[in-house]
């Protein structure tokens, strides 16, 4: 798989803020992404009435009648991903939509949440990578999808939360 660049408007607008140095990155960055585990859907579990509170801290994941619709009001079915990022983050969760009409080329939604059900990156992506390299000691975390570019997100403890630190050209 390829992973590629896929932005909400916010992650846009803060991808202008990065150096071009940081744009482009260095060999070193496409060897970490280059010798990534990727996680996806499939390595995930089908959500289950346990994860009911998890679930109700996605914001547009809805239930009625029993089953969950994401924010184009598809039928879907989430599930979850456990990641350990290390750090005083610990263990998140994350859940994911599928749903290839509504999130494009990614085909998915990942909602990252800390213990607290905080939420603590949002976006579409088709894969996950936790990375070698660490901020404030906790690792940093690729998105991916089809296309020649490859975001790495830092986590910010001031923030908390996970912010674009550089977009690597994989080619």
């Amino acid at each position: 798989m390829k992973p590629f660049l896929s932005l909400s408007l916010f992650s846009a607008l803060s991808l202008l803020t990065v150096s071009a140095h940081a744009q482009t990155g260095n060999q070193s960055d496409r060897q970490m992404i280059a010798h990534a585990h990727w996680l996806n859907a499939e390595q995930a579990r089908p959500a289950t009435p346990l994860d009911t509170a998890t679930l109700q801290a996605v914001p547009d994941l809805t239930k009625t009648a029993g089953q969950y619709h994401d924010l184009c009001g598809t039928r879907v079915t989430p599930k979850i991903q456990p990641l350990d990022v290390g750090g005083d983050l610990g263990p998140l969760t994350a859940i994911i939509e599928e749903d290839p009409a509504c999130f494009g080329g990614d085909g998915a939604r990942y909602t990252l949440l800390d213990r607290t059900r905080h939420i603590v990156w949002q976006n579409s992506a088709a894969a996950i990578a936790i990375l070698e390299s660490r901020h404030d000691g906790v690792h940093d975390l690729s998105f991916g999808g089809p296309g020649p570019k490859t975001p790495v997100w830092s986590w910010s403890a001031a923030s908390h939360a996970y912010q674009l630190h550089v977009v690597i050209d994989t080619e």
